[in-house]
């Protein structure tokens, strides 16, 4: 015994033994923080599913108030946060020819009427109780895109001229004259217009008195998708791959970059240009110099995508049942939404709800995911 007890006393055991001891609390210590690294983001489940009974969901948009979906034979319905299950449905009659567009308490939608004498309709709905506050009828067309402009909405009938509408008296505040036949709507920032012309111009007009700011020739190739920077720069994405920057005040190119395959969809983030192409890669770019700042690839084509609020970038991929969701701030990935066997969603059908859930508009129906331990009853 007391060899062993003055053993354990001896100076030299008794450093190598407390080095041992404090070598044990930092492996512990670096196993939770790496532990807490490698673990990432919480994986998204399924909360619940809407499917309609007839026919199919056209389009969604989702606010504090519920999701709306609008359905085939013009019914126009609202879905509870959390549980998609229906608060309201409104019977519109004809046929809904538009997005939704959800501006404060008001929900927007155009209508094509299956009378004799078609018309479309504007129709102005309360989004708390589903009743119909007021009824405009607009320009006859086959489609329409409506956007928020402000304290305005930007109705854009698909072969006519675009107009303002004024959404406190609810009156035109007059059409573009910017705009001649022929020309493609391609974005606004709510003070800005961005057309093409058939002979590829680019078309830039105030949303306020509907006059051009300014023409760019623009290049040849379709146009899929186009921003307008605030540094004063239409960047535009063509079929060809090409990514394109033009300054609106000197009418010349800033700079080209080149993708393996046509634009998917083209974002302004911070400064920067977001980019999904054909060639299986998402790039963001230098608004500046067209510059790659970085390239993450894809596990096949591109269908859909969304900017989510945490800074995540959801994409829908040809062949993939599930959305992947990538970094903005270095392209890698960060989280996956895992959907059913041979289900695709639907192109603009990511959707970001208000309490920070994913609704994915599929070909199976209506899909809200939050992430682990986020669903609501």
């Amino acid at each position: 015994m007391s060899s062993d007890k003055s053993s354990f006393q001896d100076p030299h055991i008794l450093h190598s033994f407390r080095l041992l001891i404090s070598l044990a609390l930092l492996l512990l210590l670096a196993g939770g923080v790496l532990g807490q690294q490698l673990s990432g983001p919480s994986p998204y489940s399924l909360c619940s599913t809407y499917v309609p009974e007839i026919g199919g969901i056209i389009t969604a948009a989702a606010s504090s108030t519920g999701i709306a979906v609008a359905e085939n034979k013009g019914r126009v319905r609202l879905l509870g946060n959390g549980t998609l299950e229906t608060v309201w449905s409104a019977e519109l009659g004809g046929d809904i020819v538009s997005n939704l567009l959800i501006s404060g308490d008001s929900l927007y939608v155009v209508t094509n009427t299956s009378s004799e004498e078609p018309s479309s309709r504007l129709r102005v709905i309360n989004i708390e109780t589903g009743l119909i506050r007021n009824s405009l009828e607009v320009i006859l067309d086959r489609s329409f895109l409506l956007k928020r402009a402000g304290d305005a909405i930007l109705i854009v009938p698909s072969s006519s001229a675009p107009a303002v509408l004024r959404t406190t008296q609810l009156t035109y505040s007059g059409n573009f004259t910017a705009w001649t036949p022929g020309d493609v709507f391609l974005f606004t920032d709510g003070e800005r217009a961005l057309f093409a012309s058939a002979d590829g111009r680019l078309k830039v007009a105030s949303i306020l008195t509907g006059e051009p700011i300014s023409e760019i020739s623009g290049s040849s190739g379709k146009i899929e998708g186009a921003v307008l920077s605030t540094a004063g720069r239409v960047i535009q994405g063509k079929n060809g791959g090409e990514i394109r920057a033009e300054a609106i005040n000197s009418n010349g190119r800033d700079w080209s970059f080149k993708t393996g395959g046509t634009v998917v969809f083209l974002k302004s983030l911070n400064g920067k240009i977001l980019s999904a192409s054909n060639d299986n890669f998402l790039y963001l770019l230098s608004e500046e110099s067209g510059k790659v700042v970085w390239r993450g690839r894809l596990p096949g084509r591109p269908l859909t995508g969304a900017l989510l609020k945490d800074g995540s970038i959801a994409v829908a991929v040809l062949g993939e049942e599930r959305l992947l969701l990538f970094d903005s701030t270095n392209g890698k990935p960060r989280n996956t939404i895992e959907l059913e066997a041979n289900e695709e969603v639907q192109p603009g059908g990511i959707i970001e709800t208000e309490e920070g859930g994913i609704a994915a508009l599929t070909s199976r129906g209506l899909r809200l995911y939050a992430a682990s331990g986020g669903c609501t009853r």
